[in-house]
């Protein structure tokens, strides 16, 4: 099995591995009609989307969003087409089918198989699969054990000799068959195995979630003054208002709630500027249906699209600006957009306006969301830096803000604010808004983040046993996506 594997993952380097192909390919593949060569594409696809996914999960400090709608797509599209097969081998299994029903039983087999290889074999993958919603999970157990089953072990010799009529063309279109005819074992084809570790995994998450849900319960509600340095600054407010544009990400940071300070790095929060009723106009996006979730939320003055601990809300401009320090960046090009992407992006906002907070701040888990994950998964195909924390991916509003000085960087800057309720805000340079999060400009223009580096080591004391020496030194670093 191994062996066809490997055949597989070479025939994909002709392929291109961009996710954008990928969201391209699935678009042609749901708007094509069913068919039996249809199975098969889906196959390939959700195939090669894992193949590509290999290398790509390995890197814990970036992800893209695309890829985990893609997953989903891909899979449920494999097994809603799965079906009919299904049937053919339940068919075959009971001696019932004729010779072209027992091929297409092989089909299910060998396809399902190598999926399951791929998918399940890999623990990134296998540990994405579990994060999914339950509802999600089970499908695809439901697939495994419909298709990979002992009866379909026991009987696949029955169903093999049962193609013994067809003709060789048919013949070579069955990797089973091609086995058979070379002689090798063909007994891999129905093979699984159960992965209990993954199930300590799973606990983790749990109790971190929980964890985490019940501090934010307590220091939620805990501050030490009602409002920000910006709170009632109309000049500024009305110049930071001027510069939104539909789907700009925007940043708070509230030094005087005690949450602002368990978030990792200078910004508490983030959230998605949905665009006022006449900007949308203005673009030809109102009347879409994509814009229904939002249209009464934007006509009255709620153009804040928000994840709070509660889920997800829609704010005004003016509650909102009740902060210290704000920010503000663009997709790069996002302007440049077709309406039909833009409007994948608020389809995909929509999606999220009934799930639950993520206490685990499991970036690969879509079944709960955060103010971060909302923006990873919103604009497509770009990659966002991510920390890698609790043995899994996390992102955070600082880490998308900080993505403005990465190479390659799919964001740019827009402007960043400092309130002073007694001297008025300052606006800050990009070179400015670098320093506040750790990033100094170079001569040529790029930017590089200055850390500590440290060394621990151990001594002999003459007072005891060890002593515990730690050695820190100022490093920069060039950060790339």
């Amino acid at each position: 099995m191994k062996k066809i594997l490997l055949l597989l993952i070479i025939s994909t380097n002709a392929l291109s591995t961009e996710l954008a192909r990928f969201d391209k390919n699935i678009d042609i593949i749901f708007s094509t009609k069913k068919s039996q060569d249809l199975h098969l594409i889906v196959y390939q696809h959700t195939l090669n989307l894992g193949i590509y996914s290999l290398k790509k999960l390995q890197k814990k400090s970036q992800g893209n969003g695309l890829f985990l709608e893609l997953f989903k797509k891909s899979w449920l599209k494999y097994i809603d087409e799965s079906q009919p097969l299904i049937n053919k081998l339940d068919k075959s299994s009971n001696n019932k089918a004729t010779a072209t029903e027992s091929l297409h039983a092989l089909f299910i087999i060998e396809r399902t198989q190598a999926l399951y290889d791929i998918y399940m074999k890999n623990p990134e993958l296998r540990k994405l699969i579990l994060r999914q919603p339950l509802s999600f999970r089970k499908k695809i157990a439901t697939l495994f054990n419909k298709v990979l089953t002992e009866k379909t072990k026991k009987t696949l010799f029955i169903i093999v000799n049962k193609t013994a009529t067809l003709s060789s063309f048919n013949k070579s279109r069955s990797v089973i068959l091609q086995h058979r005819a070379q002689g090798k074992d063909i007994s891999d084809f129905v093979n699984t195995n159960h992965y209990f570790s993954d199930h300590f995994d799973s606990a983790l998450s749990i109790a971190t979630s929980g964890l985490s849900s019940v501090f934010g319960a307590i220091a939620g509600p805990i501050h030490w003054r009602d409002n920000g340095q910006l709170n009632d600054d109309h000049k500024a407010a009305g110049r930071i208002l001027g510069n939104l544009q539909p789907l700009d990400i925007i940043f708070e940071k509230k030094s005087y709630k005690l949450t602002n300070y368990v978030i990792p790095g200078f910004w508490g929060h983030n959230a998605i500027w949905l665009g006022t009723k006449q900007q949308l106009l203005e673009r030809g996006l109102w009347k879409a249906k994509e814009l229904e979730p939002f249209r009464e939320q934007i006509e009255s003055g709620n153009s804040i699209f928000d994840v709070r601990r509660k889920g997800i809300t829609f704010a005004s401009y003016q509650k909102w600006m009740n902060l210290d320090n704000f920010a503000q960046v663009r997709v790069k090009n996002i302007k440049m957009r077709s309406n039909r992407e833009l409007l994948k992006i608020y389809k995909i906002l929509a999606d999220q306006i009934d799930k639950k907070y993520d206490f685990s701040f499991d970036v690969d888990s879509a079944s709960r969301i955060t103010c971060a994950e909302i923006v990873y998964f919103a604009y497509g195909d770009i990659s966002w830096p991510l920390d890698y924390i609790l043995n899994r991916r996390i992102i955070t509003p600082s880490l998308i803000a900080e993505a403005v000085f990465y190479d390659n960087s799919p964001v740019e800057y827009i402007t960043s604010v400092i309130g002073n309720s007694s001297n008025g805000a300052k606006f800050l340079t990009k070179e400015e808004f670098g320093d506040l999060m750790n990033f100094s400009r170079l001569s040529n223009g790029s930017y590089v983040q200055r850390y500590k580096k440290c060394i621990h080591s151990h001594r002999i004391n003459r007072k005891g046993p060890f002593a515990k020496r730690r050695k820190c030194v100022k490093e920069t670093r060039t950060l790339s996506l």
